[in-house]
């Protein structure tokens, strides 16, 4: 089987021992930078933080899904560099909205206007990056035990790989992580491709024109002070644009 570990850091911390065990049973592609052909890989390992320095790594695993290495809760400058940063404000503020409904609108509006202050830090703007997990990898008990209830099932594991990095980090300690990786990749190998084509239905219908004008039709409903859409207005959106994506 052939993988694909994204990281910005591939010879530094805990991935080039990672990669070494893993390449006992596996064939391991490291990305470091943005690939200018696909890797081929049967399954791809991404490890996201919040650091704009892993936006390559985003921006494949939005395109891809696959396993989550999750170094940190919260990606708001990540998500900020990838929309806001790209000259894409409004896919900043319906990111915020898709992951914190009105909360999220409110402060991204006061971010975008450079009012924001320290409110980014209310905004762990993680939902996106946890809907594409097929499973889910954390770095600390406390951010699996977050992540978990909202994975759907999906799996969600702990592994101490910040200890690797330490100089005093024994084989034995890297062996068994890279064991519990491993045994992860071959449970969620299997079925992966039945849910990359699942999330890719359902991110075909967010993105269609019936669901962005339902979308910007319950946000403008929301800045009017109403809860939810006026009756029948869905009726009337829907023979506009199709129920086709």
């Amino acid at each position: 089987m052939r993988v694909a570990l994204w990281t910005p850091a591939p010879v530094a911390g805990w991935a080039a021992g990672l990669v070494a065990e893993l390449g006992r049973e596996l064939e391991v592609v490291v990305v470091s930078s943005e690939p200018g052909a696909p890797t081929g890989a049967d399954l791809d390992l991404y490890h996201v933080m919040g650091a704009p320095a892993h936006g390559f790594v985003y921006r494949a695993l939005v395109r891809r899904p696959g396993i989550v290495l999750l170094g940190e809760w919260q990606l708001h400058a990540l998500v900020y560099a990838e929309t806001a940063g790209r000259g894409e404000p409004l896919a900043y503020r319906r990111e915020a909205r898709r992951a914190h409904g009105d909360t999220g609108e409110f402060v991204a509006r006061q971010v975008l206007a450079g009012l924001g202050g320290a409110l980014g830090a209310l905004l762990a703007m993680n939902q996106r990056v946890l809907d594409q997990s097929l499973a889910l990898v954390t770095l600390t008990e406390e951010l699996r035990a977050r992540a978990a209830p909202l994975l759907a099932g999906r799996r969600a594991l702990f592994l101490p790989l910040d200890r690797l990095a330490a100089p005093a980090a024994s084989r034995e300690l890297c062996a068994a992580a890279a064991a519990a990786l491993l045994a992860l990749v071959r449970e969620t190998a299997p079925g992966a491709e039945a849910q990359r084509a699942l999330l890719a239905a359902h991110a075909a219908q967010e993105r269609s024109p019936l669901g962005s004008a339902l979308a910007e039709l319950r946000w403008s409903a929301r800045e009017l002070g109403l809860a939810e859409l006026p009756a029948g207005a869905e009726s009337v959106v829907v023979p506009l644009f199709g129920s086709r994506p």
